[in-house]
């Protein structure tokens, strides 16, 4: 083995040819003693102590080119002075291989090394470019997601059981999967205690406390593929790979979720992001927290073309952006205000108008009415308060701002009526997402009203609580072709889903405003804060449409009529359905109606109408 200065580039390990790796990354300036521990990665036997002079150093980065070893037979840490630890640039994690694995980690310590991963490989892949436009987000997590399909053990929480799923996702018409953290997290909550040895000499050792990190939030590996859900630390680099591919190839776009700690600097932040799209051609990043350096990251050359989530981002970088559009504001306030207008919590017509057409030229929002840090959407109609009480926090955990209501009983009921109306609510919240103008979402199993069962906090329920459980039944079923069909319809009505803001005028002098809103008397000029009932009117020809789109929101208890605004000649209004007639035997197809003039809309329901000519017979 040998030693020699090396390139000072990118950090972590870096496979530089057969049997060499370079490492390169950076230490406290205060440190005296730097070094690379090699170890044997079947046995964790320290192999090798590498000590590394100033010689070795720029300023306070290392980095060196190690010769002589073979990088798929090692694992290593880096030490300053007295401590060892982890790269936290290391492009594997060694030691966690199998998911929960407290007995076979708890005989080493629950100790996890640095691998190395052969990221400099060509491989194959298809480049897929969805407009924002097209975009239907569909938001999983790979365990929870695996699980809740009743795979076979071997697929439960990995890749292979995500791929097996993927033309499930294409029959729904989702073009965007973002995936909860795949990067490596430690799962298993770990404490230290201090433990006297029969010699009296006192030392921390690592217990787990009983409780799993599902979620995977928190300090991590971040350019460490997670090793469980890919097959082992030697595999996970290709694993990855294969998974993303694998959307590609199907026309989807991959989103990875990442949670930074709150330690985690700027600069890991901008490199972690530019790594994944480089090496693993990931599109898109949903970046949950409040402590991002969202400037820096809209301002990044290399991210210019990479979708980037975000939960609020300053008006003054807003304002700036131009080319393609690759920010988006992903937070509650769509759900937050449709909720409250729809379980009669004081709700806001003037609100909820405003969200249905948010859209901007330069950046963009993404809607939903539910998502993993809340209630799921069929407990937001079955709970009308948290129970928690299974994350081992007294329920003091998760928002308490859930705006959700029980519909009659809390949780779990036979009572026909009671279902009856908790999935009506549940196809009146997908039609408001549908129907609106931002990039909607849909958290995995919500199509097909999975629960929590109350508990609108998961992170630590490795089990059928956390799980998103796809179970079936007459009803279930039926709600899965209600979203089907909604997402069908989205589709093929891109009157909707404008990439500019509504002007609501004719400005292109095209017989119609592009946008206008309706009530018992057409043509609107202003809604009222007391309105809970609204027609929005979307023309077809300004997206270049025959078909026109008539929207009839009604949020009062009792049924309303709505106006028909009139149509172009030779074109009649058809009901494509309504929201609480909906059942097994219904479908979107347009049918006729006599009525031309107006509609009955029956409380707390939506109908959806299209202005088209006949088809002569």
């Amino acid at each position: 083995m040998n030693i020699s200065r090396g390139d000072f580039g990118e950090y972590g390990p870096r496979i530089s040819g057969r049997d060499a790796v370079t490492f390169t990354f950076a230490v406290k300036p205060s440190a005296e003693k730097i070094s690379i521990i090699l170890f044997d990665k079947s046995t964790y036997k320290q192999l090798s102590l590498i000590e590394l002079s100033k010689d070795y150093a720029v300023g306070a980065v290392y980095s060196v080119l190690v010769t002589g070893i073979n990088p798929d037979e090692i694992c290593y840490l880096l030490k300053e002075d007295k401590k060892a630890y982890v790269d936290p640039y290391a492009t594997a994690i060694v030691g966690r291989d199998l998911w929960a694995d407290v007995t076979g980690r708890e005989k080493h310590q629950f100790k996890v090394y640095s691998g190395i991963s052969h990221i400099e490989k060509d491989w194959k892949d298809t480049k897929v470019q969805i407009e924002p436009t097209d975009m239907v987000l569909y938001k999983l997590h790979l365990r929870g997601f695996t699980a809740g399909f009743n795979m076979s053990e071997s697929k439960v929480g990995t890749y292979k059981g995500l791929t097996s799923k993927i033309s499930y996702l294409k029959k729904l018409g989702i073009t965007s999967v973002e995936i909860m953290p795949l990067y490596d997290f430690e799962e298993l909550f770990l404490e230290t205690k201090g433990v006297i040895s029969p010699k009296g000499k006192m030392t921390d050792v690592l217990e787990y406390t009983g409780k799993t990190n599902y979620w995977g939030f928190g300090l991590a590996n971040y350019f460490a593929p997670k090793a469980s859900y890919f097959g082992g630390a030697g595999k996970a680099c290709d694993s990855m790979r294969n998974l993303i591919s694998t959307l590609h190839a199907n026309g989807m776009e991959a989103i990875m979720e990442f949670s930074f700690a709150l330690e985690v600097s700027p600069q890991v932040y901008i490199d972690c992001l530019k790594y994944y799209v480089k090496y693993f051609h990931i599109d898109g990043f949903h970046i949950v927290g409040c402590n991002a350096p969202i400037e820096r990251i809209a301002a990044e050359p290399f991210l210019a073309e990479t979708k980037i989530f975000y939960e609020y981002i300053p008006e003054e970088i807003l304002c700036q952006e131009s080319g393609k559009k690759h920010l988006f504001i992903y937070n509650d306030s769509f759900m937050n205000v449709t909720r409250q207008i729809q379980n009669h919590m004081n709700g806001s017509m003037v609100q909820f108008a405003n969200h249905m057409r948010r859209q901007n030229g330069s950046y963009g929002f993404v809607n939903y009415m539910a998502n993993v840090n809340g209630f799921s959407l069929w407990d937001s109609y079955s709970y009308g308060e948290k129970h928690n009480m299974d994350n081992g926090e007294e329920n003091r955990d998760g928002t308490n701002n859930n705006y959700s209501f029980n519909y009659g009983i809390e949780g779990k009921t036979t009572n026909k009526i009671i279902n009856a109306n908790r999935f009506r609510e549940m196809r009146n919240a997908f039609t408001a997402l549908f129907m609106s103008q931002s990039v909607p979402l849909i958290v995995a199993a919500d199509e097909t009203a999975a629960t929590h069962e109350g508990n609108n906090n998961p992170y630590c329920q490795d089990n059928k609580i956390g799980y998103t459980m796809f179970a079936k039944n007459k009803s279930k079923n039926t709600l899965q072709k209600f979203v089907m069909e909604l997402v069908a319809f989205r589709k093929h009505h891109k009157c909707l889903r404008g990439e500019t803001p509504f002007y609501m005028n004719d400005y292109k002098h095209l017989g119609l405003p592009d946008m206008s809103f309706h009530g018992s008397e057409p043509w609107m000029m202003s809604i009222g804060e007391e309105q809970k009932a609204l027609g929005v009117l979307y023309n077809g020809a300004y997206a270049n449409e025959k078909e026109d789109v008539f929207v009839c929101y009604n949020f009062h208890y009792d049924s309303v009529d709505m106006a028909l605004p009139l149509l172009a000649p030779g074109k009649r209004w058809r009901l494509c359905f309504n929201t609480a007639e909906f059942d097994d035997k219904s479908d979107f197809s347009p049918k006729p109606i006599h009525d031309q003039q107006s509609i009955k809309v029956p409380g707390n329901s939506i109908t959806v109408l299209v202005g088209m000519k006949p088809e002569k017979k």
